[in-house]
């Protein structure tokens, strides 16, 4: 009776835990959905109209330019994410996905060929200051692609990883095969852009209505966008989490292991 009692006890609590991480993950999912959207709406929509303008005028030119700004841009430091929701409410969900996904993966190989050509001795320099770093980068070293599979799917900034796995042992394609792992978060933060613009053009439309949908809309598909975002958006911290732990035990590996 004791043992049965002692073993419900646990249960309940495991199932509270578990029930606790996940309404955490929601509020984490929440505050990340109303940052990135505060961040679109003091940051970026005064200027999109005339971003957008200018992409539509330049025609073939628009997503080159912008491939060529991301490049530039993430490779000194600018955040992806803030590129990626500009792409979102420029080009819509899909296309700025693909124009995303093409410019990251660009940058990634720029960033792996600057670093392993101009910048090595100054990014060791920087990871021999920082030993949990340097774990990271032994375990990239020896682990190979599914470590830096891992390793794209975490909330590592995006540029300080591909200089990261520039100065590591990386074998060049399989480094460029993991930038697959970037598409979880792409997708999410492109979804943000996508999803803000058309709620800007939504709010216009029904105030210019007199507070009726634009025809040809209707509640359920506003709900289906929005619950899709933040279903996205918790995916992304979810898979993101797991990854963190794997690259965690990883690293600790690599730290109880002699260097070579």
């Amino acid at each position: 009776m004791a043992d049965t009692l002692h073993l419900d006890i646990d249960a309940v609590s495991k199932q509270h835990a578990s029930w606790r991480g996940v309404v955490v993950k929601i509020g984490l999912a929440l505050v990340l959905f109303v940052g990135l959207f505060m961040l679109f709406h003091f940051v970026l929509e005064p200027y999109i109209s005339a971003m957008e303008d200018f992409m539509d005028r330049l025609g073939f030119w628009g997503p080159v330019l912008f491939i060529a700004v991301f490049l530039v841009g993430t490779s000194i430091f600018i955040p992806e994410s803030i590129l990626a929701i500009a792409a979102g409410a420029i080009f819509g969900l899909w296309m700025g996905l693909v124009w995303v996904v093409i410019a990251g993966t660009l940058t990634a190989i720029m960033c792996f060929w600057v670093g392993r050509k101009l910048l090595r001795g100054r990014v060791e320099g920087l990871l021999g200051q920082h030993p949990k770093i340097k774990a990271v980068d032994r375990a990239a070293s020896t682990a190979g692609f599914r470590l830096m599979v891992l390793l794209r799917l975490s909330p590592l900034n995006y540029t300080l990883l591909n200089y990261l796995l520039a100065v590591s042992r990386a074998k060049f394609k399989p480094y460029v095969l993991a930038c697959f792992g970037m598409f979880p978060g792409n997708f999410s933060t492109v979804y943000v852009g996508f999803a803000a613009r058309h709620a800007a053009n939504l709010a216009a439309d029904v105030k210019s209505d007199g507070g009726q949908l634009p025809p040809g809309d209707d509640w359920v598909h506003e709900v289906t966008l929005f619950l899709g975002l933040a279903a996205a958006i918790i995916a992304t911290i979810v898979v993101a989490k797991i990854a963190m732990r794997a690259i965690r035990a990883a690293a600790d590996t690599a730290l109880s292991e002699p260097a070579v």
